[in-house]
């Protein structure tokens, strides 16, 4: 108890030392309470929040199915050739400023995008222009998810008078139902809403967004009634916060997946004999039965069952400790007097490193160790920060890391996957090290080149294939997100792609 109390003192001292006092329903602010910081104030690295409070909008959204579905466009269209999109956007929108949304300042926003070489590195699309209403952007081959694509929060449409004269930006200045109109740092933003939105209004007045790292406050301040919308909680604080009264725990299956990165340069993970002995060795059910409270969690295959890329074709990813220790000594490992595998002197040890502020990492990291412990490897851990995990890959130091990689924030998980497990002059830092496969590159070409669904499904079938064969990460659970909701509200509905904004449709309860 005197823990607990210690916790939501911290939380409320944290927010206080801020300059600002914690509001709920009691001044009519709608509060979420959401791990993740801005890391500027720019759509294209902060975009996921101001998406997520309804305050900025892209072209297009998910539909909350695996599909998209029109927002700041009204339709779209391709050419008979497949390389020129036009996106055709909706009229009398206008920014928080009062200002009009207009074709010229859409081509600003999207060509950023295109200059960051961020999201649509290692894609065809060359250019984007306007005629008219109409947006055109053109690609230098067939492009089949750009609309998937153009989901994506880093594509969020800010107004003119939101940048600065170098073209940085100054301000976010949207098109949403929420309009900001205060920050405190990276973790207090407020909100009110846009009475000239275009489309259905807000129905509570006010929301703010706080930003608070560890799980455990998130859940101690749904408890303590400072928060509406509490997300990402662990299992084990849902569980708990299911009988308490006055909350309501929603979960949902999402496209993330807890995953084990390897950096293949390594001798430890260098042969598919090595990675598949480190996959066997790892007992998911239990994991997922013990720490995440639900069997199903369970990763037989990179790709969760709510995803379009799910393939029930493959052979199951399974746990058999025996078939790993005969796989590592077919690869030349034997165990010392310690019992554990070595190649001479050098011992089958690694260090892991994960983050807290996704609440269960820690604990199934810990599990991993034991269960590697048992068929002699030895891993150690390290907590720390998140940012760690991408400077680590560019500066090639990382050996392990356990970490939850997010399939859905592009609708087709083709944009991800491209990023991960694509050619390496265009892959990000959160994939792949050390690993390519020719054969995927190509297939992923394929894919998006691919207009007929029935061809899609199978290049879709032929790219899972190859990551379930080769391993070059190892998938451990698939993620349940668990949202704790006050009763004091209604209306909450969560996207399983991560997309759509929190308070859509949420109103005060009658």
């Amino acid at each position: 108890m005197l823990k607990k109390l210690s916790v939501i003192f911290f939380c409320t001292f944290f927010v206080l030392a801020a300059g600002q006092v914690i509001a709920s329903q009691s001044d009519n602010t709608l509060v979420v309470v959401s791990p993740w910081k801005a890391k500027g104030m720019d759509p294209v690295i902060s975009g996921f929040i101001f998406t997520r409070m309804g305050c900025i909008e892209t072209l297009a959204t998910s539909d909350g199915k695996g599909g998209i579905e029109p927002k700041l466009a009204k339709r779209w269209s391709v050419s008979n050739d497949k390389m020129t999109w036009t996106f055709t956007l909706r009229d009398k929108v206008l920014f928080h400023d009062g200002t009009a949304l207009t074709e010229e300042t859409v081509v600003k926003a999207l060509s950023r995008v295109l200059t960051e070489k961020k999201l649509f590195k290692g894609t065809p699309v060359e250019s984007v222009t306007s005629k008219g209403r109409d947006i055109i952007i053109k690609t230098s081959s067939p492009f089949a998810a750009l609309p998937a694509y153009l989901s994506h929060y880093s594509t969020g449409i800010i107004a003119p008078a939101a940048y600065n004269d170098d073209g940085s930006v100054a301000e976010i200045i949207g098109t949403g139902f929420y309009r900001l109109v205060s920050t405190n740092g990276k973790t207090v933003f407020d909100f009110e809403a846009f009475d000239k939105y275009w489309g259905k209004q807000a129905s509570i007045q006010k929301a703010r967004y706080l930003a608070v790292p560890n799980g455990e406050t998130r859940a101690l301040m749904a408890e303590s009634g400072e928060a509406d919308i509490s997300l990402t909680l662990s299992a084990t604080a849902a569980e708990r916060l299911q009988e308490t009264s006055g909350i309501s725990i929603i979960s949902t299956a999402i496209p993330r997946v807890r995953l084990l990165k390897l950096n293949a340069n390594l001798d430890f993970f260098d042969t598919i004999e090595e990675r598949l002995a480190l996959s066997l060795a790892i007992d998911r059910k239990g994991i997922a039965k013990a720490v995440l409270k639900n069997q199903k969690t369970a990763a037989t295959q990179l790709m969760p069952e709510v995803s379009l890329w799910h393939n029930t074709r493959l052979e199951l990813l399974v746990y058999n400790p025996k078939k790993a220790c005969r796989l590592l000594e077919k690869a030349g490992w034997k165990k010392n007097a310690d019992g554990i595998y070595a190649k001479g002197s050098k011992e089958f040890a690694f260090e892991l490193v994960t983050y807290s502020s996704r609440p269960m990492l820690p604990v199934v990291a810990e599990a991993l160790q034991s269960q590697f412990a048992a068929v002699g490897i030895r891993m150690k851990i390290s907590v720390g920060k998140s940012t760690q995990i991408p400077a680590r890959h560019k500066d090639g130091t990382i050996e392990t890391a356990l970490l939850g990689r997010n399939f859905g924030l592009v609708p087709d998980s083709v944009g991800t996957i491209n990023a991960d497990f694509g050619p390496i002059d265009s892959r990000g830092s959160w994939g792949a090290l050390g690993w390519e496969s020719s054969k995927l590159n190509k297939l992923i070409d394929n894919y998006l080149n691919a207009f007929n669904e029935k061809e899609a499904s199978k290049i879709r079938k032929k790219i899972t294939a190859i990551l379930q064969e080769e391993l070059p990460v190892i998938p451990v659970s698939w993620y349940d997100h668990h949202v704790a909701v006050s009763k004091g509200i209604t209306g909450v509905k969560l996207d399983a792609f991560e997309l759509r904004p929190y308070p859509e449709g949420v109103q005060w309860a009658k």
